[in-house]
């Protein structure tokens, strides 16, 4: 087994949904290399993406994996704001690029597959891990619409940078924001 925090550790954690990413990232950046820079597009394309990356920032610090049941910060209000900031982050870059095809196909992907198989595989393992304290969560906070309201059992953990560390979230804002840096190179030079 790989020690936590190695290359080949990392390396194990590439999925099929990984490379799968990376393609569509690449086909965008393809597709954007003889596109212009468009303000009408890029600019809410770019807000997006940083919405959507601030929000997975902010999940990741509260996140506790496998230790206890997470249900601060945005978990107070939405079950899966990791999963709604990789969309976000999806939808910029997809207005970035001017490609409402890619954008519509991730939109389409994430609710007719990502989301449903999501849900089944992590409601099984919260079940088992968290019991009667999953279930009640499960039942008072919405999957992808957040409440106005934060979840009443919600616990006391803080936002920490060291938890976004452990849960890998600085190197997904870090390759983020690289993927910013390219599509802009590409729409300006």
């Amino acid at each position: 087994m790989a020690v936590k925090g190695t290359l080949k550790y990392k390396l194990t954690k590439i999925t099929t949904r990984t490379a799968a990413a990376g393609v569509v990232a690449l086909v965008m950046f393809y597709l954007a290399k003889d596109q212009k820079l468009e303000p009408a597009w890029f600019i809410p394309g770019a807000l997006i993406t940083m919405l959507g990356e601030w929000l997975r920032l902010w999940a990741a610090g509260h996140l506790r994996k496998n230790k206890q049941l997470t249900t601060t910060g945005p978990y107070a209000y939405v079950k899966n704001p990791l999963y709604i900031g990789t969309l976000l982050i999806t939808m910029g870059y997809s207005a970035m690029a001017r490609n409402i095809y890619i954008m519509l196909a991730g939109f389409v992907w994430f609710f007719i597959y990502y989301a449903p198989y999501k849900k089944k595989q992590e409601n099984e393992k919260l079940v088992g891990s968290f019991g009667k304290a999953w279930t009640e969560y499960d039942k008072a906070v919405p999957d992808y619409m957040p409440s106005l309201s934060p979840y009443p059992g919600r616990g006391k953990n803080r936002w920490s940078y060291d938890v976004v560390k452990e849960n890998s979230e600085h190197e997904t804002a870090a390759a983020v924001f690289i993927g910013f840096a390219v599509m802009l190179y590409t729409l300006v030079r």
